[in-house]
């Protein structure tokens, strides 16, 4: 509080109190005409006799949450009000409240007052519970058809302003003379202000256009004689106004009046005015972001506008948030300082507490023609203006939105939306190909370290093993598409022999993504197809348990992660080769000559691995390993350079991942011999190993003594054939 009264103090003795003295008292007086034709729109009908009170509730509404989001707000020169959409969802409140007198105003006070109370504390818990992070993600045409369709709705109320009622038998069949001059009136003031606005972009105009044309429709009446009974007759000035001050609009004395199971009846109506405002409140905050390009904390500014409404709502006012054009204006202008919403506030304040006097300036067809161009400018700048730029399908969602907004309603529009919205995006999801990669033995090899034959084998062979690796999100669409595509595979010529199915990159999974896997899995089973699954949840693990036969499903073997997968793929592949060509002659005859200068540079390899040995043994300790064993440990120190004398190990990743196997001759950790850094893999004995050591001690004294011996070391651990990763055993 100190650091507040802090900084109001700076700005009121600095640059920023003229510009904030002037934006806010301009926007004070739109923020007037604003919310005078908010209450005549809400109190309209039955509701007429209390339209002052109406005025005095969306004025304290404006008062009050206009200063606590000023004060409280991360963006300064922030000012807040009802939004357009959250006033026509009161409207549609309202209207459907089946009384009449002062039961249907103390019903509709009271909806209106536990409704924005009720918002606000929804807001709240949402930045309490850090959760308006996911609410960035409204689709952008079901914002843009929501918005539309409020202008839509506006216009539509604009006309009921200023007379006239479409009746399904005789349409305009309401138009009198009298509504003919009220029309007259409200369509050349929209649509001038509309074109106004189009030439000359200043936000002044609104204001002083209204209080010009309010003026010169009172100085019209002086000189045609036209008295204001006469005037309130005709429908061009508010009548039958309870008169008297503005606040308190509510009392005690009318809780006898709220008509509970009436207003029970509303709760949908209630929850739809949260949804709406809800929008509001993401639209206004992303506008805010882009166009003053500030980077604001989505939680506190949820939470700072969930207590102004709280506040707002113990006064019967409509909710509101931030007003995202009003705000940015004042950046423009220079007025970033809370004192612009402050004034603004107190601009409304000194208007609520003069009375409901002001209210016969306010020509009604002056009213109907500010929500007239409200509404113009939201449809063009979501009718039109995004014909060019958006996909035919979100465009298609805003006129349908649209359309079915000023039809039906809310809840119709924004649900037509949702579900047009959700079905393009099933629709794309269920093209996307799942599939990220796809190949075979041939193509890629597990880490395992194979002996000279089985790897021609896998050369040949390779390809009776067809392997996925899959990604994304499995549900019905793509997951039968997926099932379909495996389907076709069962057919190839030659046959597979296994098919590798990679789920460590899947997301999630439906029940008909595991419906469409199992008919797949049976169809390879009757096929004689082996199923290798990789990195497969636990969840879908169950799924398949739950599904598939117990014959079936011991035939599918599962793996944790895709190396070792692929290596039981090609024990597969291998032990089918040597089943179906053991008794042939001519076809191991063809193996030996594929493999014949592959044995040779491996003998060659060996002659100058033992060769070696022979110089280096005294050099160097053994040490033995049992299966399972760690050679070296990850993230601890290296104690030097080791050479595998016997037995196989594999080296693992950080997280878990097997990189390679390693055989005899193979170098492990050779920068161990020139330092003692912490390893960044391990090294495990898969069987029984024998190593021999070379310390870095013993480095020093063997390149003294002996330089040509190391020299040769070098050589073979800098050049070996393929390194550590791609040797291979007879």
């Amino acid at each position: 509080m100190n650091e507040m009264i802090r900084e109001l103090g700076r700005d009121l003795r600095s640059e920023k109190l003229v510009p904030a003295l002037s934006c806010g008292m301009i926007t004070g007086v739109q923020l007037l005409v604003f919310s005078v034709s908010m209450a005549a729109v809400i109190f309209s009908g039955p509701l007429t006799p209390y339209l002052a009170e109406g005025v005095g509730l969306v004025l304290f509404g404006y008062c009050a949450i206009g200063t606590l989001v000023a004060l409280s707000s991360e963006f300064r020169g922030a000012v807040a009000g009802a939004p357009l959409p959250s006033v026509m969802m009161l409207v549609a409140i309202t209207t459907t409240i089946d009384l009449d007198g002062r039961d249907l105003y103390a019903t509709a006070v009271a909806a209106a007052l536990i409704g924005t109370m009720a918002a606000g504390l929804g807001f709240v818990l949402i930045g309490h519970l850090r959760l308006a992070r996911f609410l960035r993600f409204i689709p952008y045409p079901v914002a843009g058809g929501f918005v539309a369709g409020t202008g839509g709705l506006a216009c539509v109320v604009a006309l009921r302003l200023m007379g006239v009622t479409v009746d399904s038998d005789e349409p305009f069949s309401s138009i009198d003379p009298g509504v003919a001059l009220n029309l007259g009136i409200g369509l050349a003031y929209g649509l001038g202000l509309y074109v106004l606005m189009k030439v000359w972009k200043s936000f002044a105009i609104f204001p002083a256009s209204f209080l010009v044309a309010a003026a010169a429709f009172q100085l019209a009446m002086i000189a045609l004689g036209v008295s204001g009974e006469e005037a309130r007759a005709s429908g061009l000035l508010f009548a039958g106004m309870s008169g008297g001050e503005l606040w308190p609009p509510i009392g005690p004395s009318d809780l006898p009046y709220i008509d509970w199971l009436e207003f029970a009846g509303q709760v949908p109506n209630l929850l739809i005015l949260f949804t709406v405002t809800l929008v509001c409140v993401v639209m206004n905050l992303g506008g805010v972001e882009v166009a003053a390009n500030a980077d604001l904390d989505w939680n506190r500014e949820f939470r700072v506008t969930g207590w102004a409404n709280a506040v707002t709502g113990a006064g019967g006012a409509p909710p509101g948030c931030l007003i995202a054009t009003t705000s940015i204006r004042n950046v423009l202008f220079g007025a970033t300082t809370r004192l612009t919403g402050l004034f603004t506030a107190l601009a409304l304040a000194a208007c609520l507490v003069a009375g409901d006097t002001l209210l016969g300036f306010f020509p009604i067809p002056l009213i109907g023609g500010v929500l007239l161009f409200l509404g113009l400018h939201m449809m063009e700048a979501w009718l039109i203006g995004t014909l060019k730029r958006l996909a035919w399908a979100d465009y298609l969602i805003i006129l349908v939105m649209f359309a079915t907004i000023v039809v039906f309603g809310f809840l119709e529009g924004v649900g037509a939306g949702m579900l047009i919205t959700t079905a393009i995006f099933v629709i794309s999801l269920s093209r996307m190909d799942v599939v990220q990669h796809r190949f075979t033995a041939r193509d890629r090899q597990s880490n395992r370290t194979r002996p000279i034959p089985e790897r021609a084998i896998l050369l040949a062979e390779g390809g009776r093993m067809q392997a996925y690796r899959l990604r994304g999100h499995l549900f019905f669409g793509s997951a039968y598409r997926l099932a379909d595509q495996l389907k076709l595979s069962l057919g190839a010529d030659p046959p597979p022999s296994c098919i590798l199915l990679d789920f460590e990159n899947v997301t999630s999974f439906d029940l008909s993504a595991v419906n469409a896997l199992v008919r797949f899995i049976r169809a390879a089973d009757t096929a004689g197809v082996v199923v290798v699954l990789a990195g497969a949840s636990e969840r879908l693990e169950a799924s398949l348990e739950a599904e598939l036969p117990a014959a079936v499903r011991a035939s599918v073997v599962s793996e944790r992660d895709e190396d070792h997968a692929l290596e039981h793929c090609e024990d597969i592949v291998i032990e089918k080769w040597q089943s179906e060509h053991e008794s042939q002659a001519g076809s191991r005859d063809a193996l030996l000559e594929r493999v014949v200068d592959d044995f040779a540079r491996h003998l060659d390899r060996q002659v100058l691995f033992e060769e070696m040995l022979e110089e280096l043994e005294e050099w160097m300790e053994p040490r033995e390993f049992a299966a399972g064993d760690t050679i070296v440990a990850s993230g601890e120190p290296r104690d030097g350079l080791q050479l595998l004398r016997e037995g196989r190990a594999s080296q693992f990743g950080s997280g878990g991942t097997r990189l390679f196997e390693l055989s005899p001759g193979d170098v492990i950790e050779p920068r161990g011999a020139f330092d003692a850094s912490a390893a960044a893999t391990a090294t495990i004995a898969v069987e029984r190993c024998r190593t021999l050591v070379l310390t870095p001690d013993a480095r020093v004294r063997l390149e003294r003594s002996h330089p040509q011996r190391m020299l040769r070391l070098y050589e073979y651990v800098f050049t070996a054939d393929e390194g550590a990763s791609g040797s291979m055993t007879a």
